[in-house]
């Protein structure tokens, strides 16, 4: 079975630049345990920069088998010209998009536009690209919000559950948001806020929670905002790629299991002799010449 791309652990990356060069993205994606990135690709109708700084990572991100999400804002005011620069960031190389839409939707116009937008999308875009959505994370709470209609033709919802912002226990927010979602019959992979005075309990907390929930996916707003403490919480979460390997091994692990000196599995498992005199033998080292 094909892995939907929202499965695991993704980090949402914003402006590239705050968060180093594309090499340095690619070595903390993999000592994250992230599955995948969430780039920004377009900004309503507008890509330029955004969509340069798709195009620089997507290769590399897809080299250290990653999975490369765009995402952008919706404003919903130029409906032609936003699928026009969502089609540039799948020609570039995009996995899935994600559409992130507020407040700009949250009026008598907004099923209306959304519905405008989903069929736009259906005509441009190949059938089978995964699209996404992010917003409130509580329906009850956004009843003018076109729910419905974006998940009529949206493949996940991701809500953005950031209790301390709504006031509220984790518990509370989590059932809230996926009682009111689950009436809309798509997967819900939701969004928990990596800025700010988040702890690393809270990191973990919002992990737990959605594990509890059989949720497949979760994900992380944003990287460039992100203390070192709140990385290092986001490393221990268990989902994602590497989830037996300690965060300071999994580079290591990863370059070794993708050239085959290592076969990927047993992480933690005692290492024999004979299995040594392998991995010396796949490096070659037993061949040099004395």
């Amino acid at each position: 079975m094909k892995q939907k791309p929202w499965q695991g652990k993704h980090m949402w990356i914003w402006i590239l630049d705050k968060i180093g060069t594309p090499e340095k993205v690619f070595e903390d994606s993999v000592r994250l345990g992230l599955s995948g990135v969430l780039i920004k690709a377009w900004d309503g109708y507008l890509a330029g920069r955004f969509l340069e700084q798709l195009h620089s990572i997507v290769k590399p991100v897809h080299d250290f088998g990653l999975i490369a999400g765009a995402w952008g804002y919706s404003y919903g005011n130029n409906i032609s010209g936003e699928v026009q620069v969502m089609k540039q960031a799948l020609d570039a190389g995009a996995d899935w998009l994600v559409i992130d839409a507020e407040a700009e939707y949250e009026n008598p116009q907004g099923p209306e536009k959304a519905i405008a937008l989903g069929e736009a999308l259906k005509q441009t875009l190949e059938q089978d690209v995964p699209l996404g959505y992010t917003t409130f994370a509580i329906p009850s709470y956004h009843p003018r919000f076109p729910y419905r209609e974006f998940s009529s033709f949206c493949s996940v919802c991701l809500p953005q559950i950031y209790w301390e912002m709504m006031g509220m226990p984790l518990d509370r927010a989590f059932n809230l948001s996926i009682t009111g979602l689950s009436a809309y019959g798509l997967p819900i992979a939701p969004v928990r806020q990596s800025f700010g005075p988040v702890t690393p309990a809270d990191i973990s907390a919002f992990a737990s929670a959605s594990k509890i929930r059989n949720l497949e996916g979760i994900s992380y707003f944003s990287w460039q905002d992100a203390s070192a403490p709140q990385l290092e919480a986001i490393a221990l979460v268990p989902y994602g790629r590497f989830q037996e390997v300690s965060p300071w091994a999994r580079l290591g692990w990863y370059m070794a299991t993708k050239r085959a000196i290592m076969d990927g599995t047993d992480p933690k498992g005692a290492v024999t002799r004979e299995m040594l005199a392998t991995v010396l033998e796949r490096l070659g080292l037993l061949r040099a010449k004395a």
